[in-house]
């Protein structure tokens, strides 16, 4: 009898949030660890996510632990129950779909879930769906729960620069399920000192200033900004920043909840908003907490400019979102349109130069030509195929290597596990003891289930090249190319194959040369996202990141100077 190795298995836990016992996650992997055992099984790595909610998919060892699944670490994971997993349907589904594909068996302890058994299937798609459930049902109490505090006049959450809030506790001294008192709300008063400058601000735009006029006094007199401490350039005012202030008809004591909802985005985990329907809004009068008159709000108000919102937005633009400034760091923002189109530092621009001295103007046609002129000529560069080449070969070598064995060797060890389970199940017929064939019959059963999985990959490896050449990859990259020559008509297209080709977000320096200032972009490429669709290993790969294979360094001509009127006189 030959040596059959122990099954590898990873454990993964997650808790929600910090108010749940930090013991849970322990406990859950205590739990997996008693069922590895009693199958005799080895520990392959242990994955946890504290404090994160199971519909955001950019979780760290969540992420890690697919990682290594797609690269075969491991032949089962092992979770305490399947929310653990996730309670996003879609992303769920796809995580039993690709490590199915992988010939990795996922169990559920809680539940008794094996996705080695077929009949699994069914309550494990039912499981994620109660799971998706649960998760509106939650959402849907916490949101009556604000409402409700709201009403009452309580904070629904969130600070507002000019108030402040006091904890309004329980005056029966009733305690809360941590044994803390019990809180029935947070009171939301008015900040005293805050609201001095929301009044001066308020005051400033009435007399005649501007926004950046303003955010210049504010920061000249070293007041905080609403967002001090969040950042580098957080305690200093923008005209973002005053422009929200002054449209806020809080500081008149209307004040209003429910306007607008927030959605999570499944791949980057990043949320963004959507109005909901007015007949869920839900307002509120609090003269108490007024700041500012009728007349000054509405004074104010008529006289600032409504900004001209594009449906695009900025994808309008080439390198929107894929800029930055190399003083400060902060993003390049695109301003004016045709002709005398450029990207300029958005921090110069907003906040001044407190935040940030360059405000030099690049010509948006300027550094998008130099971009993609760049990028064809590095991309079909001989020397650089060859080595896209062998990366790719590397790769497909080392995700295809272990299943190189030969299919008709699968094929035959198959058979013959199946032939012994069958004489297994025939001695549980007759009066053999059941617990002298009870080991054997497991581990034959788990054999076999990884047998037919590496049978199953061999097969799909046999679809997809064991080796690629310069044409195949030139191929692949002459579709960028083709992108590229016709962008204009495909922006969209060229944007997103850029955002795969480019790991980090562009830097935009300038250094003086003989006198002159000479301005250049770059940053690094990572060229194998364009060839990873080779077969659903490479992709997978590609997802998870490498390091970028190319740097790139562009001088850029066509810049103009800091006073847009004076380049425009100059043409």
């Amino acid at each position: 009898m030959g040596y059959i190795a122990k099954m590898k298995f990873a454990i993964y836990a997650r808790v929600s949030t910090d108010a749940q016992s930090q013991y849970s996650t322990e406990d859950q992997i205590q739990q997996c660890k008693n069922f590895i055992r009693s199958r005799d099984g080895e520990i392959s790595a242990i994955y946890k996510d504290e404090a994160i909610s199971g519909s955001d998919i950019s979780r760290y060892d969540y992420q890690r632990l697919k990682a290594d699944a797609y690269a075969r670490k491991m032949d089962a994971i092992v979770v305490d129950d399947l929310s653990r997993i996730g309670r996003d349907v879609p992303e769920f589904s796809s995580f039993y779909r690709e490590i199915n594909d992988l010939g990795i068996i996922l169990y559920g302890v809680s539940k008794g879930i094996d996705t080695s058994n077929q009949s699994s299937k069914i309550p494990l798609y039912f499981k994620g769906i109660m799971n998706e459930v649960f998760l509106d049902d939650l959402k849907a109490k916490i949101v009556r729960g604000l409402k409700g505090q709201f009403l009452r006049g309580y904070s629904t959450g969130g600070r507002i620069y000019g108030y402040t809030t006091k904890q309004i506790l329980d005056p029966s001294g009733a305690q809360d399920k941590f044994s803390r008192p019990k809180r029935l709300g947070c009171e939301i008063l008015v900040n005293q000192k805050e609201a001095k400058i929301v009044k001066k601000i308020f005051e400033m735009k009435h007399s005649g200033l501007g926004l950046r006029s303003i955010s210049k006094v504010l920061n000249g007199d070293r007041i905080p900004s609403p967002h001090a401490g969040c950042g580098t350039r957080s305690g200093l005012w923008s005209s973002t920043t005053i422009r929200g202030i002054l449209k806020n008809k809080r500081y008149i004591g209307a004040w209003e909840y429910n306007k607008t909802r927030w959605i999570k985005k499944r791949v980057l985990g990043k949320r963004r908003s959507l109005p909901n329907p007015k007949d869920q809004w839900e307002s509120l009068t609090a003269e108490k907490l007024r700041i500012v008159s009728d007349d000054l709000f509405y004074a104010v108000n008529g006289n600032i400019k409504s900004r001209k919102r594009n449906s695009v937005g900025c994808k309008k633009y080439l390198l929107s979102g894929l800029l930055k400034c190399g003083e400060c760091g902060a993003s390049m923002i695109v301003i004016n349109s045709g002709r005398y189109s450029c990207y300029l530092c958005t921090a110069a621009r907003t906040i001044g130069p407190e935040a940030c001295s360059n405000k030099q103007r690049i010509s948006r046609r300027a550094i998008e030509s130099a971009f993609l002129t760049e990028i064809q000529k590095t991309l079909l560069d001989k020397d650089i195929l060859a080595r896209l080449v062998d990366v790719v070969n590397q790769k497909l070598d080392a995700q295809l290597g272990s299943v190189s064995i030969d299919i008709g060797v699968l094929q035959k060890r198959r058979n013959e596990l199946e032939s012994r389970i069958e004489k297994l199940l025939d001695g549980l017929e007759t009066n053999t003891p059941i617990h002298s064939i009870q080991d054997r019959l497991r581990q034959r059963e788990m054999e076999l289930e990884k047998v037919k999985n590496d049978l199953a990959r061999a097969r799909n490896s046999a679809l997809s090249p064991e080796k690629v050449n310069v044409d195949w990859v030139q191929q692949k990259v002459f579709r960028l190319k083709s992108l590229i020559n016709d962008h204009k008509n495909n922006i969209h297209l060229l944007r997103n194959e850029l955002r795969n080709l480019i790991p980090d977000r562009l830097m935009v320096s300038k250094e003086t040369i003989n006198g002159a200032v000479q301005h250049t972009i770059s940053g690094n490429l990572n060229p194998f996202s364009l060839v990873a669709e080779t077969n659903q290993y490479l992709s997978k790969i590609a997802v998870q990141g490498l390091e970028p294979l190319l740097h790139f360094s562009i001088p850029i001509e066509g810049t103009w100077p800091e006073s847009f009127e004076t380049s425009k006189k100059t043409g």
